[in-house]
C-alpha cells in the first residue's frame, strides 16, 4: 500500500498540461503527445494560447486605371535598308526624286528643240524677211547667173519672138516609141521636155530671135541641156550641157553668162536694153555624159523679159 504523504512516482500529473511543447497540439491524458509522440514533461509549462486572426468584413475590390506602357513603335527602314535616324525628319522618297529629276530633263529637252526650230539650220537666228532691193546696174559683158528668179517685172517675150537657128540633128524616137524632132521653135514653147538639139558638139553655134519689133529687155535665161525625164532615165547628164553663152543686143552690146550644171532656168539681169532682136551664141559645152552618154548639145527653153 502505498506510503500517505507522498505521490506515486509512476503517476504524472497532467491536468496543469493542456498542450505538447513540441507541437503544439492540445495534450490528453498520457505521457506521450498523441500527435507527436512527444513525451509529455510536467515541468513544462503549457504554451501561451495562439490567438485567432481578426475576422474583417467582405473584403472591397477597386478598379485600378489601365497603366499599361504601349509598346515602342518599331523604327521604319528606308528603301536603301537602313533603320533611319529617330531624330530625322522623313522626306520624300527616290522614287519622288527620281521623277522630278526626269521632269526637269524633259522640260530642259524640250525648251533645246523650240530653241533650234526658231533658229537657222547652220544654228544663226532664222533670217528675218527683208524688202528686196533692186540690185546696181551689173557690167554687161560679164553677168553672173541668178538661178531661176529674175528680180525683175516684166512680159516673158518668148511668146513673141521667132527662132532661126542651124538645122537641127533628126528626129529620132522615145524609150515609148515616139518620134521626137528638135526644131528651134522648142526653146520658145516653156516646155522643159522639148528642146532645140545639134548633133555634137555645138560650140560657136549662133541662135537669133527676132521680137517683131523694138521692145525692152531686162532679163534672159536658158536652160543648158537636155532636160527631158523619160520614165525612170534622165537626159539631163547623158548629153552635153553648155556652160557659157553670150547675148548680144541691137546696139552692139554683149552679156556674157557662165552656166551651172543643173536643169532648171537660171536667168541673168542686163541693163534695160531697146532692141529688137537678140542673138544668142554658145561659147563652151561639156562633154558628153558617162553613162549611156549623147554626143548632142541641147538648149530646153529660153527666157526673154521685157515689154
Amino acid at each position: 500500500m502505498p506510503v500517505s504523504g507522498s505521490a506515486a512516482p509512476d503517476r504524472v500529473d497532467v491536468t496543469t498540461m493542456k498542450y505538447c511543447q513540441r507541437c503544439g497540439a492540445e495534450l490528453d491524458l498520457g505521457r506521450f503527445c498523441i500527435n507527436c509522440g512527444a513525451p509529455v514533461d510536467p515541468s513544462t509549462p503549457a504554451p501561451a494560447p495562439v490567438e485567432a486572426p481578426p475576422v474583417y468584413g467582405p473584403a472591397t475590390t477597386y478598379v485600378l486605371p489601365d497603366r499599361t506602357v504601349p509598346p515602342a513603335a518599331t523604327p521604319r527602314v528606308g528603301s536603301a535598308g537602313r533603320r533611319r535616324s529617330p531624330g530625322r525628319a522623313s522626306g520624300p522618297g527616290a522614287a519622288v526624286w527620281i521623277f522630278l529629276l526626269v521632269g526637269l530633263l524633259l522640260a530642259i529637252l524640250l525648251g533645246s528643240c523650240l530653241a533650234l526650230r526658231t533658229s537657222g539650220s547652220d544654228g544663226s537666228a532664222a533670217p528675218t524677211a527683208e524688202p528686196s532691193k533692186t540690185p546696181e546696174p551689173s557690167d554687161p559683158t560679164s553677168a553672173t547667173p541668178t538661178g531661176v528668179e529674175t528680180g525683175r517685172a516684166g512680159t516673158d517675150l518668148a511668146v513673141v519672138a521667132k527662132a532661126s537657128a542651124p538645122r537641127p540633128m533628126s528626129a529620132s524616137r522615145d524609150l515609148a516609141g515616139n518620134r521626137v524632132s528638135y526644131p528651134a521653135s522648142n526653146m520658145l514653147d516653156n516646155d522643159r521636155a522639148t528642146a532645140y538639139r545639134l548633133t555634137g558638139d555645138g560650140s560657136g553655134t549662133v541662135i537669133r530671135f527676132d521680137l517683131g519689133k523694138d521692145r525692152v529687155v531686162t532679163a534672159v535665161g536658158l536652160i543648158n541641156g537636155y532636160a527631158k525625164v523619160d520614165g525612170a532615165t534622165d537626159w539631163y547628164p547623158r548629153n552635153r550641157r553648155i556652160l557659157s553663152v553670150e547675148w548680144r543686143f541691137d546696139d552692139g552690146t554683149v552679156v556674157t553668162q557662165r552656166l551651172v550644171d543643173t536643169p532648171d532656168l537660171q536667168t541673168i539681169q542686163v541693163d534695160p536694153e531697146t532692141t529688137g532682136s537678140v542673138q544668142l551664141r554658145i561659147v563652151d559645152v561639156s562633154r558628153p555624159g558617162r553613162r549611156g552618154g549623147k554626143n548632142t548639145t541641147a538648149i530646153s527653153d529660153v527666157l526673154l523679159l521685157g515689154s
